[in-house]
């Protein structure tokens, strides 16, 4: 699947590259922030039927934004229709001690993206030009991502907080428990969304814009269906997997609950989403066509 999809980015690239003579080329790059949409959420603690939860609701918490960085090509193929590449670098976390969620689950991760979207100006847009230097756009394509989710737990001999990789320890029961084999930590997305660019000047491009990226993938958080018996994790992974596994035994006054083999750890009808939202600024490259854009 990983070869296919740069197979096909690679050939899109080629293909738009054969034109560039009669088309023109930005670039530049993207600072922003990102989100995180999943099973630490408001709609788990409250108890919701699992089948009504929706992660496009949840894309608007914005209590767990992290810095967003990346570089960005866009070909215009003409003033309605241009073709971008995206390399995007950010982090996404949740914790569930934001919704005083006594699961007590967390996690973070780095996400990297390369993504390819087609964008649709709803007005004429060249940058450079007087008379056609403003307009919104939609955008909608395919994106290949890498993450790692990992959280921190407290070494109860040497009081030491450890850096833990979830992916790991089969928090439940990934390879032994059930017939799921692990969750790759590549997964492809469908980046969409909404935003409107501006012509600087002859050369600069401004955007502001918000992008969805709906995943394939339930594990972003590594949370998603029931809990393994804490026996059971000791027995086939380690103690850190069983105490990652289920946390709700840190809690003051709480020491001794451990949740039954089966119990609900996450919802598993829905998939995780990730959001990215910021200001794109690109560089005009010139490709030699001399005629002026003042009239255009």
């Amino acid at each position: 699947m990983t070869k296919r999809i740069f197979i096909i980015l690679f050939t899109l690239i080629a293909v738009f590259s054969s034109h560039a003579q009669r088309r023109f080329w930005e670039f530049g790059g993207m600072l922003g922030a990102s989100n995180y949409v999943g099973d630490i959420n408001s709609m788990f603690y409250k108890g919701n039927d699992a089948k009504e939860w929706n992660q496009f609701e949840s894309s608007f918490d914005f209590y767990n934004a992290h810095f967003l960085g990346g570089l960005v090509a866009r070909y215009n193929y003409n003033p309605r229709w241009s073709i971008r590449f995206g390399l995007m670098f950010s982090q996404i976390s949740g914790d569930d001690k934001h919704f005083d969620n006594d699961r007590n689950l967390s996690f973070y991760s780095n996400i990297q993206e390369f993504s390819s979207t087609v964008e649709f100006n709803f007005l004429d847009y060249r940058t450079g030009s007087l008379h056609h230097r403003i307009t919104p756009y939609i955008f909608a394509g395919i994106g290949l991502f890498h993450f790692n989710p990992k959280t921190t737990i407290k070494d109860y001999n040497s009081n030491d907080m450890l850096t833990i990789k979830l992916h790991d320890m089969h928090t439940e029961g990934q390879t032994f428990y059930n017939d799921k084999g692990n969750y790759s930590l590549w997964q492809v997305s469908i980046p969409f969304g909404l935003g409107a660019k501006f012509s600087l000047n002859k050369y600069v491009c401004i955007g502001i814009e918000w992008g969805f990226r709906k995943t394939f993938t339930d594990y972003i958080d590594d949370i998603s269906s029931q809990y393994v018996g804490r026996r059971q994790m000791l027995n086939n992974v380690n103690e850190n997997a069983a105490n990652v596994a289920d946390r709700t035994h840190e809690l003051e006054g709480k020491e001794n609950i451990y949740h039954k083999e089966g119990e609900m750890r996450g919802n598993p009808t829905t998939d995780d989403w990730y959001n990215f939202f910021g200001v794109t600024i690109t560089s005009r490259i010139s490709n030699g066509n001399k005629k002026c854009l003042k009239g255009q």
